[in-house]
C-alpha cells in the first residue's frame, strides 16, 4: 500500500488517484518492482514524464522481462537502463560525468555546471544563456531522480548526491563507453596499455602508490581532457604535460604548491581550473589562458591576482577568497565576466572599483563587506571607505542598468547601513544579506525593486511595515529573514500581499485568511520569551503548503517546557487536519543557541 502511494503521489501529485486506463499498467510495473524504493522513485519519475498509456505498456514490457542473478540488482539495472537511454544524448554525457565523483561525496551544483560547460555538453536554447541551460539539465536528472538533492538553501537546490546503486550503474556505463577513467584502492580501472591513448576524462580517488601511479601516468597525459582530482595527489606534475586538457579540476590536492602550476599557461585549451592548498602565487602569465572560462581559487592562500588576470577574455565565472586584491587598471577589458564571487570591497583600489561598472555582462556578484586594516591612520582608513562606497555605489547603479540580477553581501563585524548610500537596484531578481553580528535594517528601496524574485536578510530587524512593504513585490517567490528580531511583537501576513510566494522563513507571524496563498514551504521561528503565547497561531495556514519546519524557542524558566510541549502538539494536529497534509518538522530551543 505504501508503495502504490508513493508510486501515486509522485506520478499523479495525488496519492489515491490514478487514471482507470492506467490502473492495470501500475499494477503489473509496481509488481516487477517489488517494493524496492529507489526503483519505484525512479520508474515513477520516468512514467511521469510520459503521459500515454502506449508507453507505460513498453515500459512494463522491458522491466518485467525475466532476468537472471540478484532480483534486487537486476530490478534496478533494468529500470536504470530505461531512464538512462531515455534521456537526450547532451543530458546523458551529463549523467555519466558524475562517475568522476567518489562515493557518498557531495557535489556543489554550480561546479559541476560549470564543468559540464568545459565539456561542452550544454546546448542553450535561443534566449538562454549556456549556464542556465545547465542549470535546466540539472534539474531534469534531479526530476528523474538520477541525483539527490542534498544541500537545499531556502527552497533551492546548492549541492546533490548519487544514490550507491546509480553510481555503479553510471560507473559501468562510463568504462563500457570508454567515457572516463577513474581509480579505486586497487589501482587503475581498468586500463591496458593498448588503451592509453583512449583516455578523454580521468579521475583520481582511491589509495595508492604515487610513485607507481606517476610513471603508468606518463604515457596518458597528452590525451587527457579532463582530470578530476579528489584525493591529495600531486605526483601529475607538471600540470603542463596535460597539453589538450580543458578541466583540472584539483579540489583535493591540499599539497599543491605554486612550484605545481609552472608553465600552466601552455595549456592553450584549458577551460576550467580549479585550486586549492598552499597555492600563494598565480603564474604571472596566467593571461595567455585565452580560453578560460572559469577560475576558482578558493581555499588557496593566493592575496593578489596578478595584472594579466585581465586578459582572460573568455573568463566568466571567477570565484577568490577573502581579502583578494585585484589589479587597479585593466578589470574592464574583462567582457565576458558575468559572476565575480568574494569581492572584499575595501582593500580594492578605486580604480578598479571604477571600472567594475563597465562589466555589461555581470550577473552575479558576492561582496566581502569587512573591516581592512592598512597601515593609513584611522583617519585615513575612514577616509578610504566613503570613497570606495561612492565609487562602488556608482558602479553597482551600473551594473543594474546592464545585466546584474543577483546581489549578495557578507557583513563581517561591520556595521552595514543601506539608505544613506545606497541607490535603488530595480532591475535585481536575487537579494541577500548575511550578517554575522549585528542586526539589520530592511532597507526602503527595495520597495522599488519590481523584478525582486528572491530575498534573505539575515539578522534583520522586521516590523509590521516592513512586512507589508515586502508583500507589494508582485515577483517575489522565496523570502528569507533567518534569525530576525521582531522587536518582540507577534507580525501579521495579510490576505493581500505575497501573492507569488512559494518559500518563507518568518520569525513570530500570524496568519490571516487567504494569505500567502501559493506557499509551498515553510520554515518558522516562535521566540516564546519575547512574545508570548497566541491562541492564533498556525491558524489560516495556506492550503498548498507541502512542508512545515518550526522551531520553538525559549528559555526555561521563562518558558516552561510545558507550555512548548503543548504548542507543539497544537501544531501537530493543525498539520493533521491541514487539507494538503503537508510534512512537518518541529523543535524546541533554547534561546541561547538560537541557530537557522
Amino acid at each position: 500500500a505504501h508503495s502504490k502511494r508513493l508510486f501515486y503521489k509522485r506520478i499523479f501529485g495525488c496519492e489515491e488517484q490514478c487514471p482507470p486506463e492506467f490502473e492495470q499498467a501500475s499494477k503489473e510495473i509496481l509488481k516487477r518492482c517489488d517494493g524496492i524504493p529507489l526503483a519505484i522513485i525512479s520508474i515513477s519519475s520516468f512514467l511521469a514524464d510520459h503521459e500515454s498509456l502506449y508507453h507505460w505498456n513498453e515500459v512494463k514490457k522491458i522491466i518485467s522481462s525475466p532476468l537472471p542473478g540478484n532480483e534486487y540488482l537486476e530490478t534496478m539495472q533494468s529500470v536504470l537502463a530505461l531512464s538512462y537511454y531515455n534521456l537526450p544524448h547532451d543530458i546523458r554525457s551529463c549523467l555519466l560525468y558524475l562517475s568522476a565523483f567518489p562515493e557518498d561525496c557531495e557535489i556543489v551544483k554550480s561546479s559541476l555546471v560549470s564543468r559540464w560547460i568545459a565539456e561542452a555538453f550544454i546546448n542553450a536554447r535561443p534566449g538562454e544563456n549556456v549556464y542556465e541551460a545547465g542549470l535546466r539539465y540539472f534539474n531534469v536528472l534531479i526530476n528523474r531522480s538520477l541525483i539527490q538533492p542534498w544541500n537545499e538553501h531556502y527552497g533551492e537546490v546548492l549541492t546533490c548526491r548519487v544514490h550507491d546503486v546509480i553510481l555503479n550503474f553510471i560507473v559501468s556505463k562510463s568504462v563500457e563507453e570508454n567515457f572516463l577513467f577513474l581509480l579505486d584502492p586497487s589501482g587503475l580501472v581498468p586500463l591496458q596499455h593498448s588503451n592509453y591513448c583512449k583516455v578523454r576524462r580521468l579521475s583520481l580517488q582511491g589509495n595508492y602508490c604515487q610513485e607507481e601511479f606517476a610513471s603508468r601516468m606518463m604515457p596518458i597525459k597528452p590525451h587527457v581532457r579532463s582530470l578530476i582530482c579528489s584525493v591529495d595527489y600531486t605526483g601529475f606534475h607538471p600540470l603542463s604535460e596535460f597539453k589538450v586538457a580543458r578541466v583540472l579540476d584539483l579540489d583535493g590536492c591540499q599539497s599543491l604548491t605554486n612550484n605545481h602550476l609552472a608553465n600552466i599557461e601552455k595549456l592553450v585549451h584549458l577551460q576550467n581550473l580549479r585550486i586549492r592548498g598552499r597555492v600563494t602565487v598565480l603564474p604571472a602569465n596566467i593571461g595567455r589562458l585565452q580560453h578560460l572560462e572559469t577560475l576558482d581559487i578558493r581555499g588557496s592562500e593566493v592575496k593578489e591576482l596578478p595584472p594579466s588576470i585581465v586578459l582572460l577574455q573568455r573568463l566568466a565565472r571567477l570565484s577568490v577568497s577573502q581579502d583578494v586584491k585585484f589589479p587597479a587598471e585593466g578589470v574592464s577589458k574583462m567582457q565576458a565576466l558575468e559572476e565575480l564571487t568574494g569581492l572584499t570591497l575595501f582593500c580594492q583600489p578605486g580604480s578598479f572599483l571604477k571600472e567594475l561598472g563597465e562589466l555589461t555582462k555581470l550577473r552575479v556578484l558576492v561582496v566581502y563587506w569587512n573591516a581592512y586594516h592598512a597601515r593609513d591612520s584611522d583617519e585615513a582608513q575612514a577616509e578610504h571607505k566613503k570613497s570606495c562606497k561612492k565609487i562602488f555605489t556608482s558602479s553597482l547603479n551600473a551594473l543594474d542598468r546592464h545585466s546584474l540580477h543577483s546581489l549578495d553581501f557578507v557583513v563581517f563585524m561591520e556595521r552595514f547601513l543601506f539608505d544613506p548610500w545606497f541607490l535603488a537596484l530595480q532591475n535585481l531578481k536575487r537579494f541577500g544579506v548575511e550578517s554575522t553580528s549585528r542586526m539589520i535594517n530592511i532597507p526602503s528601496w527595495i520597495r522599488l525593486a519590481a523584478k525582486l524574485e528572491k530575498l534573505e536578510l539575515r539578522k534583520a530587524y522586521v516590523t509590521q511595515d516592513d512586512l507589508e512593504m515586502l508583500g507589494d513585490l508582485k515577483a517575489l517567490e522565496y523570502l528569507a529573514l533567518p534569525c530576525s528580531d521582531t522587536q518582540g511583537s507577534w507580525l501579521t501576513i495579510s490576505n493581500h500581499g505575497f501573492r507569488c510566494l512559494k518559500f518563507a522563513f518568518l520569525c513570530n507571524v500570524l496568519f490571516m485568511p487567504d494569505s500567502m496563498p501559493n506557499l509551498k514551504d515553510l520554515r518558522i521561528d516562535i521566540v516564546l520569551d519575547e512574545v508570548g503565547e497566541n491562541d492564533s497561531v498556525f491558524e489560516h495556514l495556506p492550503s498548498t503548503l507541502c512542508r512545515v519546519n518550526v522551531d520553538i524557542i525559549g528559555n526555561p524558566p521563562s518558558t516552561p517546557r510545558d507550555v512548548a510541549s503543548e504548542l507543539e502538539e497544537k501544531i501537530l494536529n493543525v498539520a493533521k487536519t491541514h487539507p494538503n497534509r503537508p510534512t512537518l518538522t518541529t523543535r524546541t530551543l533554547d534561546r541561547d543557541i538560537l541557530v537557522d
